[in-house]
């Protein structure tokens, strides 16, 4: 892959990440050089400039002589390995390394070119810095990314092929030259958000096929319930245009495309609020999900550096550019869709196990031979649900002053994250649940003959061939993690997207 600086996605990413081998283009070399021209030269004029020749926050009043400036660069790095564990990825270092690799192509860092040339060879060659995971407040990663500038310089811990070496060993065994910083390099390695940008762009593709399977757990559902299909008619979703409900009502007529649903005489008048309004409950968390993307790509396009090198004019300029507070509400607000996702699912459990809804046995005990079917299943529905809910709650209005006082508000992006990941891990559990349950509500609805949808039986048909119908002497938490493995091996939407889908 050819990096000019502009033009990553979160499918390219996610290439890089697995392998694929990247460039330099041209055009990018020559931003690169002449950025770095103009930060000597305002260096040779003695202008003061934060970070190149200034100490950096509250330090910004102290001046650095120029016979200090590689050692103050070098010290930068050091000073700034306050990130704690956990350590962060493969792929996550990865991934920022890409996105910071590209971004300093932009030529606004005024980066000495060796820079991204290492992180070129990083890359390509599979050499990833060890990175502890935790300190940064989202106004740039400073804290975090100073290990991949440890790594540049030699320094540190990284890993390689598949084991853990000082860096200085990997080097010498690659024929890899320590990076000496000067000018700049430091803050510039620094000042940016590569690494929570890498984490969401690792979670994106992650989220779409969470919704995809939540959409075909809940029509496995509706099938199990015996519902009404008419929110699903062309008619009504076409009536609300909204594109998130529209991309799911698609997905849910797929899935039950030739069940029995679409001629059953004896439907339900309506249906309870979380099947009915389902499509409007995903839409909305894939609408959420589209605008975070759009956020990140924006910022993918964009320079975070601070300050930053105006080539044409010869400046260097100080920008707020590190700011990501678009990227932190637009996670939050994705972050509250899918507690909505989360909390349908479970009212969707407790009413395929009620008899006033489906007609079936209480808590869905499979014969008069068993005692407790699912009912137990769910507390522990319940208490997924509830840490999806305080994990959703806000965190970028909360700021500290810092540095001196001079940096006095955050954005807690990193935070809102991390939140956002044990979000996915745990809707994984609760739809292994849902699907659990619409399972097993089918095979006692249809003990012989089930004419499910051509999806939902395929789907139904991985569950039950493995597990059957659940009695009192199955340990629901191994059938839980059993399913919850299996549906994490499937990516969904190549299922959607089967010939007898799409005919």
């Amino acid at each position: 892959m050819e990096l000019t600086g502009y033009g990553l996605t979160v499918e390219s990413i996610e290439r890089v990440v697995k392998g694929e081998k990247v460039t330099i283009a041209p055009e990018a070399y020559h931003r690169l050089k002449a950025s770095r021209k103009v930060v000597l030269q305002v260096l040779d004029s003695q202008q003061q400039i934060y970070g190149l020749n200034t100490g950096v926050g509250k330090n910004k009043d102290r001046k650095i002589p120029k016979d200090k400036i590689e050692e103050f660069n070098r010290h930068l790095i050091y000073a700034h390995c306050v990130g704690i564990e956990p350590e962060l990825s493969i792929d996550n270092v990865r991934a920022a390394m890409l996105i910071h690799l590209n971004n300093m192509l932009k030529g606004y860092a005024g980066i000495q070119v060796a820079i991204p040339e290492r992180l070129v060879d990083f890359l390509n060659l599979g050499v990833t810095p060890v990175v502890n995971g935790f300190g940064s407040v989202g106004e740039g990663d400073i804290g975090i990314l100073s290990y991949i500038g440890l790594g540049l310089m030699g320094e540190g811990l990284v890993d390689y092929e598949g084991n853990r070496y000082e860096a200085r060993e990997v080097f010498k065994r690659l024929h890899l030259k320590p990076i000496h910083f000067y000018a700049k390099d430091g803050l510039a390695v620094i000042s940016s958000n590569a690494v929570s940008f890498s984490r969401l762009s690792l979670l994106i593709p992650k989220i779409k096929n969470l919704l995809y399977w939540f959409d075909l757990a809940c029509s496995l559902s509706l099938e199990a319930l015996g519902g009404n299909i008419t929110p699903l008619d062309d008619l009504v979703v076409k009536a609300k245009h909204h594109n998130g409900q529209n991309i799911s009502s698609q997905h849910f007529q797929s899935a039950l495309r030739d069940s029995y649903l679409l001629n059953n005489k004896t439907k339900t008048v309506q249906d309870p609020l979380s099947f009915r309004n389902a499509t409007l409950i995903h839409g909305a968390a894939y609408d959420s999900l589209s605008y975070v993307e759009e956020q990140l790509l924006l910022e993918l396009e964009s320079s975070d550096d601070n300050p930053m090198v105006d080539i044409d004019n010869q400046r260097i300029l100080s920008t707020p550019h590190f700011e990501t507070l678009n990227v932190s509400l637009a996670t939050e607000m994705l972050n509250v869709a899918l507690s909505h996702v989360s909390n349908a699912s479970i009212q969707r459990m407790i009413k395929l196990g009620n008899p006033d809804f489906t007609g079936l046995s209480r808590f869905l005990i499979a014969d008069e031979h068993q005692y407790f079917g699912l009912q137990a299943l769910q507390k522990t529905a319940a208490t997924l649900d509830v840490e999806i809910h305080h994990a959703s709650q806000t965190l970028s209005n909360i700021s500290y002053p810092l540095a001196g006082e001079m940096e006095d508000r955050q954005t807690n992006l990193p935070l809102i994250l991390q939140e956002l990941d044990g979000i996915v891990n745990k809707l994984h559990e609760i739809l292994a649940i849902e699907l659990l349950y619409a399972t097993q509500a089918i095979a006692i609805r249809f003990p012989e003959e089930r004419p499910l949808g051509l999806l939902t039986h395929e789907v139904f048909q991985i569950i039950f061939e493995r597990y059957g119908t659940l009695q009192d002497r199955h340990m629901l938490y191994q059938v839980i993690r059993g399913i919850s493995e299996d549906i994490g091996k499937i990516c969904i939407r190549t299922l959607f997207t089967k010939d007898y889908v799409s005919a």
